[in-house]
């Protein structure tokens, strides 16, 4: 996984979002100091003070709006991300674990001991065969435990 995979999608919406709502202010901060044409308007009082207020801070909640959504889209991304993950790493415990049992069985196998030619008839013993093809009769060797002195 590369360093920043995160920034793939939600980074180029948020600049974006960013430079539109930079650009957005600047305009804004020009029409209020070069063409004051809301003073001149009809409106007064509480009316053209919310007007006002709202033209000159609307880029301004939209830059912050943007900003919100790319630092959330990080968040998102980056969550995402850490649960494939762990899910990837949770399929790969399972299959080392797979393994492990299966080495283990092999392991056992390997430890077992067989007849090369079966004690009741004779019969050669057929590569990985536990009883005798011809009588039935179990090849394995089984040791005998003797108590230690």
């Amino acid at each position: 996984m590369k360093k920043f995979d995160y920034f793939k999608y939600s980074m180029p919406i948020g600049i974006a979002g960013a430079v539109v709502s930079i650009i957005l202010f600047a305009t804004n901060w020009f029409y209020e100091l070069v063409v004051p044409v809301i003073e001149n308007s009809s409106l007064e009082g509480s009316a053209f003070k919310f007007w006002d207020d709202f033209i000159f801070y609307c880029p301004l909640i939209f830059m912050v709006l943007f900003i919100a959504y790319c630092i959330i889209g990080q968040i998102t991304n980056r969550r995402r991300m850490e649960e494939a993950a762990d899910k990837a790493i949770n399929e790969d415990n399972a299959k080392n674990d797979k393994i492990i049992s299966d080495l283990n069985e092999k392991k056992a196998w390997l430890k077992r001991s067989f007849h090369t030619h079966c004690p009741n008839c004779g019969s050669a013993r057929g590569e990985h065969q536990i009883h005798c093809s011809y009588c039935g009769t179990n090849l394995e060797i089984l040791k005998k435990f003797s108590p230690k002195k």
